[in-house]
């Protein structure tokens, strides 16, 4: 619900930044996307990870390998940055496993190295950058996917004040 709250403001604030409505409208949905699916709650049994559905197995090692609400998952700082980091890492090993599969079991041939890996992301990126996608629009997505993360741990933060607030009196 926070999230989709924090949709209009996000749009409002990109928008007064960039005057650009391609990168608003990038780091709004950056947001929403990273406030519904790729938050901090990742590492449990959450609704950010059930709503990965049949894809959610991508995120069982990141649930394995970090505590929750450890300063590695919902740090303001770093979660989402670990998250991006792990994500791609996911995805290369993946577009790796089906160039492997494809090459050895449907053409006969040999197997990509990690080289062919590395000269496939290039080609992705200069590619998006063909298509007008460069450093502001890779910013832009990356502040909301950040926001969207963030505004989950500060609520997170707020709830628990709150909590032990009541507590005391």
């Amino acid at each position: 619900m926070v999230t989709l709250v924090l949709a209009p403001p996000t749009f409002a604030a990109a928008w007064g930044l960039t005057g650009s409505l391609l990168l608003s409208a990038l780091a709004t949905t950056a947001m929403l996307f990273g406030g519904l699916m790729f938050g901090p709650d990742l590492d449990i049994q959450s609704r950010q990870y059930t709503r990965w559905g049949p894809l959610r197995f991508l995120w069982f090692p990141y649930k394995v390998i970090f505590r929750h609400r450890s300063r590695w998952s919902h740090g303001i700082v770093f979660g989402t940055l670990i998250r991006v980091a792990y994500f791609a890492a996911v995805l290369t090993v993946l577009a790796w496993g089906c160039a492997y599969a494809r090459a050895v079991f449907l053409a006969g041939g040999a197997a990509p190295g990690w080289r062919e890996i590395a000269d496939a992301w290039r080609l992705v990126e200069v590619t998006a950058a063909g298509y007008g996608v460069g450093t502001p629009a890779l910013l832009a997505v990356l502040a909301g996917l950040w926001w969207g993360a963030a505004s989950h741990t500060l609520t997170d933060v707020a709830w628990s004040v709150v909590r032990k607030g009541s507590e005391i009196f």
